[in-house]
């Protein structure tokens, strides 16, 4: 009875969880790219960059932009001096080789140019939702208690929900929450083990994911 019970609750935190994510793909359909924020521009340019020039276009220079893509792009939102390829948003001057790069890692443009232009950020943002619902789904089905059910559960449907809010606020939080969220699986199937067990083959990817934020933006 008590097997019933609990294979009963997993049901139900995994439905909650489901509702949240279908009502999430929806919403997330209708999003358009082009919401008039700097820095979605900036991560859309590095992606750009990448589809263009493949691995060269870590090389973010704005003398790269000779098909006018950032400048149509700061048009697009009525930057004042789109046209002056100085004044561009969140790029740095590198004051030794006087160059304007962008200022963000690469890691959310890389991601960004797998999808074809156009038609970019939602796919990503399904693709990242969908895998942190797979995480709280691994969360709640392994729980072995009523209240480890209840607690996974509950942090399932809240990191499902914080996909939209606040991850829609920049770019680089829907592949962060990803990355977050294979990290604490890897930590918590390490820490489950013997005490003194050095497990390598959690630990070594565990020590890359807890590294790539800071590529990755």
């Amino acid at each position: 009875m008590a097997i019933k019970n609990t294979d009963a609750l997993k049901t139900v935190c995994a439905l909650l969880c489901l509702a949240l994510l279908a009502s999430h793909l929806w919403s997330m359909s209708r999003w358009n790219e082009a919401r008039g924020v700097y820095d979605d521009i900036c991560y859309l340019r590095q992606a750009h960059l990448f589809q263009r020039f493949g691995f060269a276009g870590f090389h973010t220079d704005v003398s790269r932009d000779d098909d006018g893509y950032l400048k149509s792009k700061l048009k697009e939102i009525g930057y004042p001096t789109w046209n002056d390829a100085a004044t561009a948003p969140c790029h740095n001057p590198m004051p030794v080789t006087g160059k304007l790069v962008i200022q963000y890692p690469p890691g959310v443009g890389f991601i960004l140019a797998l999808f074809p232009p156009g038609h970019q950020v939602v796919p990503m943002y399904m693709l990242a939702t969908i895998a942190v619902f797979v995480f709280a789904l691994l969360a709640i089905f392994l729980a072995r208690n009523t209240s480890s059910i209840l607690v996974a559960g509950a942090f399932g449907c809240l990191v499902v929900y914080l996909m939209i809010n606040p991850a829609k606020a920049s770019y680089s939080m829907a592949p962060t929450m990803v990355v977050c969220a294979v990290a604490g699986f890897f930590t918590a199937r390490w820490l489950v083990g013997p005490q003194f067990d050095a497990r390598l083959g959690l630990i070594v990817p565990l020590g890359f994911l807890l590294g790539f934020p800071s590529i990755s933006g």
